[in-house]
């Protein structure tokens, strides 16, 4: 069952079409019971990139969590809903990114918990290739059972946000970004992220791609219908398995791409078991890759080892949009933003191109300006 995917037609978030999806989801896998059992803990680790509300698209939607949990309670009612966010992990900051986000109202309608526990634990790492030991979020660790509950996004460093890209929410709070500065390049990167999937081991995935996000995800991309869910129990066929229905090549999701190199899992779907609705009926044609990587995709390696960086979307404060918070500042891995009177400002010759400053400023003040040299190269290229 490890290759399994399933796959199902979802076209909006009405609760009783999520409920009827995601029960269809679990059958083929063997149903709740297959994942935990009478009294075990059950933790749903979704994704909660920051208190943003569900219309946003950012986060996982709260009706996919509701669905997901009611599954569960038929077996146990042990079921947790948690994060590590993009921010300090605390107490305070879980419980309001939780009310924003919708899952606060998803726990006391159907008597789940928050986790709020912010205690971590060290954990090694078999088969990791630049940790061999990590810190994670201790009540994810000592949960029976793991699910992960992610959003199916792009992203502007790793280009897509999938299965794998949603563990490393189980990287407690600021360590985040101490790992952006340790590896900055996106293929170590890339094995930083699988190497925290193999840390964290979750279940099962459960992928809500009802309304995705495309272009500059993972925060202020363009939502786009997707109409569809899936899940499985193994994060490489699963995100295997999406970037087929999108019709884009795996190696264009970094994080996969470092799996196939790693060889942790096959370099496409062929092979896969896939259940559910057909691949063809769900497939999603169009859809747009971060404009930073569009580029670099395009034009040949010697000219992207050569001007990568005069062709990299450079991160620009917006005057009027910033409020000078200081946000940016505290999770800058590369410690390139200051503050100079009531504006944010990027050191652009210190600046590592993670985008994190653009991923969670809450003010929607951090905007990607194209060099002249990008700008030259799309025009020239059509790009």
């Amino acid at each position: 069952m490890a290759g399994r995917v399933v796959m199902k037609a979802c076209s909006s978030y009405e609760r009783a079409s999520v409920e009827r999806a995601v029960e269809e989801l679990f059958e083929p896998l063997g149903g709740p019971g297959a994942f935990a059992g009478e009294g075990q803990s059950v933790f749903l680790k979704v994704n909660a990139l920051l208190g943003a509300a569900p219309e946003k698209g950012v986060t996982t939607h709260p009706e996919v969590v509701r669905a997901v949990v009611r599954q569960f309670q038929s077996v146990t009612d042990r079921i947790t809903i948690g994060d590590s966010p993009g921010g300090p992990f605390t107490a305070g900051y879980l419980k309001r990114v939780y009310e924003k986000t919708g899952f606060a109202e998803v726990a006391r309608d159907t008597g789940a918990e928050l986790s709020l526990d912010t205690s971590t634990t060290t954990v090694s790492i078999s088969g990791g290739k630049v940790l061999k030991t990590i810190m994670i979020c201790g009540a994810m660790h000592s949960a029976d059972c793991l699910v992960s509950v992610a959003k199916f996004k792009t992203h502007m460093f790793l280009n897509m946000s999938g299965a794998i890209k949603n563990l490393f929410g189980s990287v407690p709070g600021a360590n985040k970004f101490s790992y952006h500065s340790r590896f900055p390049r996106d293929s170590d990167f890339s094995d930083l992220i699988v190497d925290v999937l193999l840390a964290s081991a979750p279940d099962l995935h459960v992928m809500d791609a009802v309304v995705a996000m495309d272009g500059n995800g993972p925060r202020v991309g363009n939502l786009i219908d997707m109409g569809m869910m899936a899940a499985g129990t193994d994060a490489f066929a699963l995100d295997l398995a999406m970037m087929d229905v999108i019709g884009i090549e795996p190696e264009k999701n970094k994080a996969l791409a470092a799996a196939i190199r790693r060889g942790l899992c096959q370099g496409d779907s062929r092979g896969l078991e896939m259940v559910g609705d057909e691949v063809g009926s769900l497939r999603y044609r169009g859809f747009r890759l971060p404009d930073k990587k569009d580029i670099s995709e395009r034009v040949p390696d010697f000219v992207m080892k050569r001007f990568g960086e005069r062709m990299a979307l450079r991160p620009v404060p917006v005057e009027g949009k910033c409020t000078a918070c200081g946000k940016c500042v505290e999770i800058c891995p590369a410690g390139a933003i200051t503050i100079e009177g009531k504006l944010a400002r990027v050191d652009q010759k210190k600046c590592q191109r993670c985008y994190c400053c653009h991923e969670l400023c809450e003010q929607d003040a951090i905007e990607l300006e194209r060099p002249m040299l990008m700008k030259l190269m799309r025009m020239n290229r059509g790009i």
